[in-house]
Formats: C-alpha cells, structure tokens, sequence
C-alpha cells in the first residue's frame, strides 16, 4: 500500500501489510506511473539512512502551536522537545513488544521530565518555576547548523508559536544564570486576575486561599516569557529574577524588537553581588507602527558567563483610525 500524506510522511506508523507514505509530489509520479503502465511493478529495497536532509530540529507538522486560546498573555507552547519516531521502552501491559517506535507529545514529554529531574538532582532547592525557568531561558532557535529552526512540512521559519522558547538544550540547563521565579501566591494572583473567585480558587489550591493579592493584567505573572495580546500604544510589564549563578555578575539588556514595536528594558544593566538575589526590572513596549498581527522578538540578559533568553510575543490593536478606513 502506498499511502498520499504530505502532513504525516515523516511520520513512523505502524501498517498490517507492506506499506510506504510519500508526499505529494512523489504521490502524483507513482500515480501517473500505475495509470499510465500496462502492468505497473513496485520494489522494497532496503533501508537507507540519508544524512542532514533536513538538519534538526524541525517543528512537525501535528505539534500544538499557539496562540493560547484561554489566556493569551502566557505563551504556549512552552518550549520544544524531542517527539518524531522516538524509540522508546514499551509496556508490557500494552502488548508483547519491549520497544516501540512513537510520536507526539507522549514522547516529547517524557524528555522535558527527565531534563527536570536531572535539574532537580543537582539543584534540588529549586522550585518547580525555577526549574520551567531554567530550561525555557536556555532553550535555542537555532538547528544544529545554526540556522533557525523550521516548521514542517511547508518548511517557514518556526516562531514563538511554534516552539516557546525554543528547543531544549540540556548541556545548558544546569547553569542558566538566572530564573525567573514563582511560587503560590503568585499563581493565586494570576488565577485570580483572570476572573476566578475565591471558591473556585480554593478548589485549585485544596486551601483556604484568597484573592486579597491579585495582578492587574495577566501579563504580570513572573514568566520566563512576556506576552502583550492587545497592545494599545504603550504597556509596561515588570519582571524579577533571581541569580542562580556566579555570586558577583553583571548581565546587560540586549533586545530583539518585534516588528512594528519598540522595546525598553528598565535598568538596562542588573548587578548581582550575591548567590539568590533578586532583582526586579520593567519592560516597556510602545507602538511604532502598524502591523498586523502578532509580532515576535527576544529580551536577553547577557553576562560573561550566560544568556537568559526570554520570547517577547505582541499585537498591536487596531488603532481607531485603522478601524475607520
């Protein structure tokens, strides 16, 4: 069976008889071939494995992208992992054979949680934000080839919405430099900037918390990623991080605008002189001209030693004069 799918062919699926999925181009030649042959012959030759035809990583085809449909001031997806014809351990439960070949979140899963448990071997003081922190901060854009990472199958560049804050990167994640942090009260907060009350806030915390503390936009949870759905001329946004590095460490502002948005970061320079501290810092977004859309950019914190990257994703709203025309 030769199975037409230009979504899928990457993809390893499992068939009952002999079987092969080719995209369209080569699905409209095998076509053309059978229709236009007396007796059309095919042949199973024998595994090949081709090399860098398309340098990882890349985005698949069926992986969840953004927007966040139910709050979009937090970035979704997080980040990106290893989830395309991933041989892994099998359950015996599920049947008789010891490895399987998968794909999808099952899979990526599974890597995100391994890398969290390694940081949490060596950093074991670490909250669970500070751990989501460290691996979104580190995460990279970039292919093995150092090209930007792309988005099957029609091969565009890839953005925040298609992988957060990139792909993970475990060589890095153990000493990200700095984290932004978060602990209950804060996500009490959040949830209750949102529209939730105090019984339904209590039946997320198993507790008797209150909506006494509360943000005044979304935006304000202590994110390792800043998100502005509708941006009326100008926004600012506070953020706080903690130093998880060298005890004496300056970082220094750099910004990657999105498109059509002007980007401050104040201070522009942060001075550490001790393990922990914490330093609290204000981004200001303003218009700069029309754009539609959701644009996309970066804020790093840069220092001898480290790069603390964090997506900036932002929409102007349509101005009343645009409305207008």
């Amino acid at each position: 069976m030769v199975l037409i799918d230009e979504a899928d062919k990457d993809v390893a699926i499992p068939f009952v008889i002999p079987s092969a999925i080719v995209g369209k181009e080569i699905g409209r030649k095998i076509l053309s071939y059978i229709n236009n042959t007396r007796k059309p012959m095919s042949k199973i030759s024998s595994a090949k494995t081709v090399l860098d035809s398309q340098p990882a990583p890349r985005i698949a085809s069926f992986s969840s992208k953004g927007p966040n449909s139910l709050t979009p001031e937090i970035l979704k997806p997080d980040v990106a992992a290893p989830g395309l014809n991933i041989l892994a351990a099998w359950s015996p439960a599920v049947g008789k054979m010891q490895f399987n070949i998968l794909s999808g979140t099952s899979m990526s899963s599974p890597h995100i949680t391994g890398i969290a448990t390694l940081v949490k071997a060596v950093h074991p003081s670490w909250s669970p934000s500070a751990i989501k922190s460290a691996i979104m901060t580190t995460a990279t854009i970039l292919n093995k080839n150092g090209k930007p990472i792309r988005v099957d199958p029609e091969g565009r560049m890839a953005n925040a919405f298609d992988y957060g804050s990139g792909f993970v990167d475990p060589r890095r994640v153990l000493d990200p430099g700095l984290v932004y942090d978060a602990h209950q009260i804060d996500y009490n907060a959040f949830l209750c900037s949102i529209g939730y009350d105090e019984k339904s806030l209590r039946l997320v915390t198993r507790d008797n918390s209150t909506c006494d503390q509360t943000f005044t936009t979304a935006s304000s949870l202590n994110y390792p990623s800043i998100t502005v759905p509708n941006l009326k001329d100008s926004f600012s946004v506070t953020r706080t991080v903690t130093n998880v590095g060298k005890p004496r460490s300056v970082y220094k502002a750099v910004v990657s605008n999105p498109v059509g948005i002007n980007v401050t970061v104040v201070p522009g320079q942060l001075i550490f002189n001790r393990y922990g501290q914490k330093i609290r810092f204000t981004v200001n977004f303003k218009v700069a001209a029309p754009s539609k859309g959701y644009a996309f950019g970066f804020l790093t914190w840069r220092s001898e030693d480290a790069r603390v990257t964090a997506p900036l994703v932002v929409r102007a709203a349509p101005s009343p004069m645009g409305l207008m025309r």
